[in-house]
C-alpha cells in the first residue's frame, strides 16, 4: 500500500493541495489587481496630459418630409 494513501498522511496531502489552490488564487488576484491599477494610472496620466476640451456630441433632429396625415399610396 502506498504511503500517500494511508489515512494519517492523506489528510496532509489534501490540506497541501487545498493550500496550493488557495495560494494560486491569491497570487492570481494580486497580479490582476496590480494590472488593473497600472491601467488606471496610465489612463489617468493620459487624461491629464491631453486636456482637450471635449465638445458635447452633436444632436440629430428628425423632421417630417410629408404631413402626418398623408399615407404612402394615397394620392
Amino acid at each position: 500500500m502506498s504511503v500517500a494513501l494511508e489515512a494519517g498522511v492523506a489528510i496532509y496531502v489534501a490540506m497541501a493541495v487545498a493550500l496550493a489552490v488557495w495560494i494560486g488564487i491569491f497570487v492570481y488576484l494580486w497580479r490582476l489587481d496590480a494590472q488593473a491599477s497600472a491601467l488606471k494610472r496610465e489612463l489617468e496620466r493620459e487624461q491629464s496630459e491631453d486636456p482637450v476640451e471635449r465638445a458635447p456630441a452633436p444632436r440629430a433632429t428628425v423632421t417630417r418630409v410629408r404631413p402626418a396625415s398623408s399615407e404612402p399610396g394615397e394620392g
